[in-house]
């Protein structure tokens, strides 16, 4: 009785939440002192669904507090009952030879199998990251009736590239301390990198 009696001093009593419904792993969990006031938060990279609702929430015991996300484009992030900051990554330029090609397709100067044998050509030449979201989506299209239909519901758009964000991790702003305020670095499928500033949230500085 003694031994189970002083075993059992080891463990404490924790609370828990059985509603949380949060999907993650050890490695994706973390505990932080956010506005160094020397009372850490608990940081969770929720997986969501596996590949939809991804975020990244703090909480305060058992409270969830905020959460941060991106989608494609778009960093938010949400502070409950609170405020709702949105960070709008830069749009990339256009590679000229896909903005002509698209250019000419809507004109009728290029039928849709011309237009698809040049992107499929500006693919391999610049990688599928170098196009924009619209010829990816069209170089999907592997017969000749869903290419021309995809080629009919967005060629009167104006065409865009804007990066997707892959990763993300912290940067000290003006100080290495410990309890120093960091700033969001964001990784894109572009290879660029942003750093957002986070009391405005907006980009302070940026690299390819």
């Amino acid at each position: 009785m003694g031994e189970k009696s002083n075993s059992s001093e080891r463990w404490l009593t924790a609370h828990h939440d059985p509603l949380a419904s949060l999907y993650t792993f050890g490695s994706c969990m973390a505990l932080a002192d956010l506005h160094g006031d020397g009372d850490s938060k608990l940081i969770i990279a929720d997986l969501g669904t596996g590949a939809y609702n991804m975020k990244l929430k703090v909480y305060k015991g058992t409270n969830l507090i905020a959460s941060c996300t991106s989608c494609g484009c778009v960093i938010w992030e949400l502070h409950l009952h609170l405020q709702k900051l949105k960070a709008i990554l830069q749009t990339l330029e256009v590679n000229p030879t896909e903005f002509d090609a698209w250019n000419q397709a809507r004109d009728e100067l290029l039928d849709v199998s011309m237009l698809y044998e040049i992107l499929d050509s500006l693919r391999q030449e610049v990688g599928e990251c170098g196009l924009t979201t619209r010829s990816q989506r069209f170089l999907m299209c592997h017969d000749h009736a869903s290419q021309l239909t995809f080629l009919e519901q967005h060629k009167g758009f104006l065409l865009k590239r804007q990066t997707v964000v892959t990763c993300f991790s912290t940067l000290k702003k003006s100080h290495a301390e410990d309890d120093a305020i960091s700033c969001l670095v964001l990784g894109t499928e572009s290879a660029n990198i942003f750093i957002l500033d986070p009391e405005a949230f907006t980009i302070l500085n940026s690299r390819c």
